[in-house]
């Protein structure tokens, strides 16, 4: 289970289990994250990768490189 961690000065997740639909981006209003910021932790709050393909997860770009060449498989830990 990943939990969305919203960075200083944004507005907080509308519920814990809220996670950003595919294809969100923050509002440009609100102030960027600080660098290095981890959006995701793991059911023990510690920083974790993410789902795949969910704004601010580290490997989100597996998504993209799967739709090039369908019979990459990936594997996520």
């Amino acid at each position: 289970m990943h939990k969305f961690n919203a960075p200083p000065d944004w507005p907080e997740p509308p519920s814990d289990s809220w996670r950003p639909p595919m294809g969100w981006e923050p509002d440009p209003a609100w102030p960027d994250a600080p660098a290095g910021w981890g959006f995701w932790t793991n059911r023990s709050g510690r920083r974790s990768s993410g789902p795949i393909g969910a704004y601010g997860a580290v490997d989100a770009g597996r998504v993209e490189l799967a739709t090039v060449d369908p019979a990459l498989v990936l594997m996520h830990s």
